[in-house]
């Protein structure tokens, strides 16, 4: 099979292995944070296994984006205890609108029409959240959920800094989590929940849900044109609650769906622009150097 069809093939799989972190998550009765760290734990050894090196390395770019993505975990995962599954994924993919910020905020670069674009429409996603929340008085979770969007966008940014590596910022992210795994020592309901089938959801976490699905997508993205990977990676967002539905009958409602398609739908329109103008830049410029070189 050719590096062409294999590349997006690696993308759905590893699409396919992080959508199930909703219900995994949701199936083990612990603590978001104790679900965290051991996973998290577990997904580095499985990556250094894969690599074939403990080794990593480390400068400004590098931790940035660890800490950042071991943040992202946490948020998440508690997230995912104290709103519905959807809710929690939805709004961590809100994370372009927070690179657009950052990019302003830091590089002082201003919007473009298609960054207004995608913060107009996000907005309006996120507005219909948390009407729907608010209603009931059940928040906190939304706003953490969020806040995961805002940490998964600060891996992004980190991760096109100068001298960055993403392979190696996601092992050290991962690894990170060992500084979290005292607080397990707080969570009564690790200490009270110890049967050998939540040790199985545990490690079918660590080792395929997020090791698996971190090497898939290294091995697709470099195949894989840019378009094509930002809209296969939006599986993950409609699989999660999906499985979170079939298995534990977990039903989103129907405005919190409506802001999650909104959500969806602008964030894979924005990506594809985005692509698309950064092929287009790049080809002017490969133009202009062989114009240059007629010359």
């Amino acid at each position: 099979m050719s590096k062409s069809k294999i590349g997006p093939i690696y993308i759905i799989l590893a699409a396919i292995f992080w959508s199930f972190g909703g219900l995994l998550g949701k199936l083990i009765p612990w603590s978001g944070i104790s679900i965290a760290a051991l996973r998290g734990i577990i997904a580095a050894i499985t990556i250094a296994i894969y690599r074939r090196s403990f080794y990593f390395k480390l400068n400004k770019p590098i931790l940035l984006a660890g800490i950042s993505l071991t943040i992202t975990t946490i948020l998440f995962m508690m997230a995912n205890k104290m709103t519905s599954a959807a809710n929690a994924i939805v709004l961590q993919y809100t994370s372009p609108v927070f690179i657009i910020l950052l990019t302003l905020i830091i590089d002082k670069q201003k919007p473009k029409k298609r960054d207004l674009f995608a913060i107009f429409g996000v907005l309006i996603g996120i507005s219909i959240f948390f009407f729907d929340q608010f209603k009931s008085g059940n928040y906190l979770g939304d706003l953490i959920a969020l806040g995961s969007g805002l940490s998964f966008a600060a891996v992004f940014f980190a991760n096109k800094l100068p001298n960055a590596s993403p392979i190696d910022a996601t092992y050290l992210g991962n690894l990170l989590s060992v500084l979290i795994l005292p607080f397990i020592l707080f969570d009564q309901s690790f200490i009270s929940n110890q049967s050998s089938m939540i040790w199985l959801y545990i490690f079918l976490m660590g080792v395929f849900q997020l090791g698996f699905g971190y090497i898939f997508f290294s091995l697709g993205i470099k195949q894989t044109a840019a378009t094509t990977s930002s809209i296969i990676a939006t599986l993950e967002p409609i699989l999660n609650p999906i499985w979170v539905f079939l298995f534990l009958n977990e039903v989103p409602s129907s405005l919190a769906l409506l802001g999650g398609i909104i959500v969806l739908i602008t964030v894979s329109i924005y990506n594809v622009i985005v692509t698309r103008d950064n092929y287009s830049n790049i080809s002017l410029k490969k133009n202009g150097k062989s114009e240059d070189y007629n010359k």
